[in-house]
């Protein structure tokens, strides 16, 4: 099957799972909010956002190891991938362990008075902490299974787990009305007990059908090949970490000085932002493996090319959905929510535009990956990431109110576009030129313009369905019609057009 079928078949999987898991997880909020409350709620993001700063290692070590599972599968050298997953399984088993230590000694303090928490929540704060522990455990030691699925675009597979696990989170949160206490150490359980039983699914799946992954010899570990995976990933991680602390960290420090009602409105922010996200990071999940592979092949210019078209079309189809959801958000919330924390609606649209100037660079992130050549990467872009938090706290320290800490939070992500294009250039070789004109002048034009044309309904309809219609029927017409025109180039309206004859067979 050639790529670009593969890619088409792969993100058309991916994308069912993302609209079935989207209405799910929305779903699971809504039941979980009120059947939790407002506190309890946000204690549960609040110590979620507390471990999910050393969970990052999950995405961070994911892709370094995919990064070298897909070089070696571009390069079709065998043994070298079979030394690379054997070394990955022992470099996250160890990784796993010093974590589990690292966060259940932290546990000691955070609990003692460092985290903003009503005194009679406390025993049940720290049984979702142990819960989320063992999850971050078990999610870290699998790491290399579910990076061998996605570097073999396995994704048809992956797309049916994921599914199977929010159904059963699904089944959790029907499950926890039936209780009349401990319902968040309940659920808190049942994320645990949910993570082993998809992570071993996944293990089994690899086990049985990907030859790298059935041999556990020690004469397969490569020393170098661990050394130079452990210097990628621990750059890869440095980078994550600062990407995680500007969300899970701004999450702590509005605790310290708003309280859980705050976290629970920037939980709700930070869960519709990951929603809304999918829907261009699920295309990104299919094309990175192909950008990697190219690389491992030493076709620079054809990884460029396809980085740059995966940050084109990754704006596109975050900015698609976000237009009509961003014009109709109160109405979208007050059906969605039963109760809508304060801030929720200032919170969601701020954390989506830091996401949406995510997407200008989002594909070069892959291409440095690809590369291999991260420090420098890591070491600048992290720092200004990680930059959000001191400013967010100098922010809250003289008086400004909690939403300006997501202000910061934007700018930041606009700053961090401008230091990946000037690293691209320089290690990747990366024509700025070239940048512009086939993407930012593609995509900014098509946007402004579908954003002028949706607003105008908003000063004549209130907050309700006619104006949601009214304003997402004008944003799919008008942005389809100027990015096929404006937005694509002759290649993509071919290819486009190729699509639209296969399906018209069926």
């Amino acid at each position: 099957m050639s790529s670009s079928k593969l890619i088409l078949k792969n993100t058309s999987f991916l994308y069912i799972k993302m609209v079935i898991t989207m209405i799910l997880s929305l779903l699971i909020t809504r039941i979980l909010l009120i059947e939790l409350g407002v506190v309890d709620y946000g204690i549960y993001n609040l110590i979620m956002g507390v471990v999910g700063l050393l969970a990052f290692l999950n995405s961070a070590m994911a892709l370094s190891t995919q990064r070298f599972l897909s070089f070696y599968i571009g390069a079709k050298q065998e043994y070298k991938l079979r030394s690379v997953f054997y070394s990955s399984v022992c470099l996250h088993l160890m990784l796993a362990v010093l974590v589990l230590i690292f966060l259940e000694v932290a546990g000691l303090f955070l609990f003692d008075g460092f985290l903003s928490i009503p005194a009679d929540r406390i025993q049940a704060a720290k049984f979702t902490f142990q819960c989320l522990v063992g999850t971050s455990f078990v999610t870290i030691s699998f790491v290399p299974f579910d990076a061998s699925i996605i570097s073999h675009e396995k994704l048809m597979f992956e797309s049916i787990i994921s599914v199977l696990e929010v159904v059963l989170k699904l089944l959790a949160v029907f499950w926890i009305p039936t209780l009349t206490e401990n319902k968040l150490e309940a659920y808190s359980l049942c994320i645990l007990i949910i993570t082993i039983i998809s992570r071993l699914g996944k293990a089994t799946y690899c086990l049985k059908y990907f030859e790298e992954c059935q041999s556990f010899s020690r004469k397969l570990f490569d020393f170098g090949i661990f050394k130079e995976m452990t210097s990628f990933a621990g750059w890869n991680s440095f980078g994550a970490l600062c990407g995680v602390a500007k969300n899970q960290g701004l999450a702590v420090i509005m605790n310290i000085f708003f309280g859980t009602v705050v976290n629970a409105a920037f939980g709700i922010a930070t869960q519709v932002g990951s929603q809304i996200f999918s829907f261009s990071s699920n295309m990104l999940k299919a094309v990175n493996p192909q950008i990697m592979k190219n690389e491992g092949k030493g076709e620079r210019k054809s990884m460029l090319a396809l980085s740059l078209r995966a940050t084109k079309f990754s704006f596109f189809l975050l900015s698609f959905l976000l237009i009509p959801f961003g014009l109709n958000i109160i109405f979208i919330f007050k059906v969605w929510l039963k109760e809508i924390p304060e801030n929720t609606v200032i919170f969601a649209l701020l954390y989506l535009s830091g996401i949406l100037a995510n997407q200008l660079t989002i594909g070069l992130q892959t291409a440095i990956q690809s590369g291999g050549n991260i420090k420098l990467y890591q070491t600048v872009v992290g720092s200004i990431l990680m930059f959000n938090l001191p400013l967010a706290y100098f922010i809250y320290y003289i008086g400004y109110p909690a939403y300006y800490g997501l202000i910061s939070f934007v700018i930041i992500e606009l700053l961090a576009c401008v230091f990946r294009l000037i690293i691209s250039k320089r290690i990747l070789e990366l024509s700025i030129k070239e940048y512009l004109n086939n993407v930012l002048l593609k995509i900014i034009p098509p946007f402004i313009i579908t954003l002028g044309v949706c607003v105008i309904p908003t000063f004549y309809f209130p907050h309700n369905l006619t104006r949601l219609l009214i304003t997402g029927t004008l944003s799919v017409l008008t942005y389809s019609l100027m990015f096929y025109y404006f937005g694509m180039d002759m290649f993509e309206r071919e290819q486009l057009k190729k699509i639209k004859n296969r399906l018209a067979i069926f």
